[in-house]
């Protein structure tokens, strides 16, 4: 990416005062981020703790245990907890590390495309925003690593030497390779390899002399593919070469399409991303960085069409890359979201940026004031966001800051995953017939199913049936000593009845709706291995909970 100017602003020294923003916007990430540390783990954290442990234990992923994750993820936490232990704080201080790599390149991105003042305005807002509950940014969800990835993707493309645009064979072979890792650990980051794709052939092309056109485009698309290909060539060599590959692709690609489906149209679910049914709470926590990117990419759009300037298209596509990347799954959870965040904070800046630059070109002599402008806008939205963060995230207890996002099955989770540990011993299997994995990973104790969660069985498809047979050959293979079953599937298939009815008892403990005192939860034990009495029936007052109007 090119500075506005024509001169390449990454070439100049950082000065001081840089490094100065740059280590106080580190700084206050870091505080951001520990504000969160004591929250329990979510459930698809624990899910990806939990089988990153049993693949060290010698588990086949796909086979031994389950998911419709691609692998990326997996053996991300399982270096995590071969390094450092697999303590919920190991796995918060990786986040945090990727969080802190993810402003190191919003400050470089921006530093190269537009004014230190936007670099370091643009680190501020993403140290603020990088903890945003509204987005699950406090967490250890896979969009923060996706994000660090993309962003050095799309860093590495858009670096050129010199003024003819050429970018180097080996920033292009890093930065496909970056989105190849990426894509590992969720696949919808092929739409950002696309639409980065069609951005370096049109940059790359518009550089190169006319009739050479097409061909510098398709050798530069080259070079770009080359290391998703490679990834993705040695994974399908591995899985099939351990005789898995079928599991792989109905796991990671033939699932999925039917999880994405997401009961609605395919141009709905565009719509459905400003208005999300399940959690309109989103945009709260982060308002002012949400309308600020927006304000930014609408100006930035502006000049791409107009000038069919590099940068702008650049940074609109990582926008529109983002966008797509969280419509396309259909669920708009609000991790999803979390992928538009760094894309925000630069467009914002950028725009901003420009802005002030076309006024300071017309008003040659009330640059002082211009200046003092840009800071003054900079500044609202710094303040805006410090604002509804310190409102939604660091004034809440624990408690508040999960309990609109998920409710309490955080803090439900860990407790009912202690409760398990209370009963059974170390070497016992247990199930969770729920998407509960939170309890195996606190409880540590083995799932007796490769199926940690019973999203399995929820998919329907060609495979759906074989699952629920899986499943029921799993345990009565490895009957657990325990299973608690949740009521998430409201109509749960007969052959699971059927096996609880033969070799498990009555229920032995049960969970009721805080408010309501409906069972959400009941607990059986094998017939011949019975549990020690214990009260199952949690509440969230144990925690400081509120919002007892609430549903779980």
């Amino acid at each position: 990416m090119a500075s506005p100017h024509g001169s390449t602003t990454g070439a100049n020294r950082v000065s001081r005062p840089e490094w100065v923003g740059l280590a106080l916007a580190a700084t206050l990430l870091v505080a951001f981020r520990l504000h969160a540390f004591d929250l329990p783990l979510e459930t698809d954290e624990c899910n990806y703790a939990y089988i990153g442990s049993r693949l060290l234990a010698g588990d086949r992923l796909y086979l031994d245990v389950w998911d419709h994750q691609p692998f990326g993820v997996f053996a991300l936490f399982a270096g995590a907890i071969a390094m450092f232990g697999d303590a919920p704080e190991v796995f918060r201080w990786t986040a945090t590390a990727f969080s802190l790599a993810s402003l190191a390149l919003v400050f470089a991105m921006l530093r190269r495309t537009a004014s230190p003042i936007a670099a370091v305005a643009g680190a501020f807002l993403f140290a603020m925003a990088s903890s945003d509950p509204g987005t699950a940014g406090e967490g250890c969800n896979r969009e923060i690593y996706m994000n660090t990835l993309i962003l050095a993707a799309w860093y590495l493309a858009a670096a050129r030497g010199g003024q003819n645009r050429r970018v180097s064979p080996c920033s292009l072979f890093l930065a496909g390779s970056a989105l190849a890792v990426a894509s590992a650990i969720k696949t919808v980051v092929a739409v950002h390899w696309l639409l980065l794709a069609i951005w370096i052939a049109w940059d790359r092309a518009a550089a190169a002399p006319h009739g050479l056109r097409i061909r510098a485009a398709t050798r530069t698309i080259a070079l770009f593919a080359f290391g998703p290909i490679l990834l993705w060539a040695v994974a399908f060599a591995y899985f099939g070469g351990t005789g898995r590959i079928h599991e792989f692709v109905d796991a990671v690609f033939l699932f999925n399409v039917g999880y994405s489906g997401g009961g609605s149209s395919f141009a709905s679910r565009f719509v459905d991303f400003f208005r999300p049914k399940r959690h309109p709470f989103i945009f709260d926590s982060a308002m002012p960085l949400w309308f600020a990117g927006a304000a930014g990419t609408l100006w930035l759009a502006f000049e791409a069409v107009q000038r069919r300037d590099r940068t702008a298209t650049a940074v609109l596509a990582l926008v529109v890359s983002g966008f797509v990347a969280v419509c396309l799954p259909a669920h708009f959870w609000p991790h999803y979201y979390y992928l538009m965040i760094p894309p925000l904070v630069i467009a914002f800046a950028l725009g901003a940026d420009r802005l002030a630059g076309g006024l300071r070109s017309r008003r040659a002599g009330r640059t002082d004031f211009d200046r003092s402008l840009t800071w003054l806008v900079y500044g609202v939205i710094v303040v805006g966001l410090f604002f509804t963060q310190y409102r939604d995230y660091l004034k809440q207890p624990p408690f508040g800051i999960t309990v609109k996002r998920y409710n309490s099955r955080d803090f439900w989770g860990r407790a009912q995953g202690e409760n398990v540990a209370r009963v059974t011993d170390p070497d016992d299997e247990v199930f969770v017939f729920g998407n509960e994995a939170e309890i195996y990973y606190y409880a540590q104790r083995r799932c007796a199913s490769r199926y940690t969660m019973v999203t399995a069985l929820q998919v329907g498809g060609p495979t759906a049936g074989d699952r629920l047979r899986t499943l029921i050959d799993d345990l009565k293979a490895h009957p657990p000593r325990l299973i608690v079953v949740l009521f998430d599937i409201q109509d749960p298939p007969e052959e699971w009845k059927t096996f609880l009815r033969e070799r498990y008892t009555d229920p032995v403990g049960w969970d009721f709706h805080d408010q309501t005192g409906k069972p959400i939860m009941f607990v059986v034990a094998r017939k011949d291995r019975p549990i020690a009495e214990i009260n199952w029936d949690w509440d969230r007052s144990s925690v400081g909970g509120w919002m007892l109007g609430e549903q779980r």
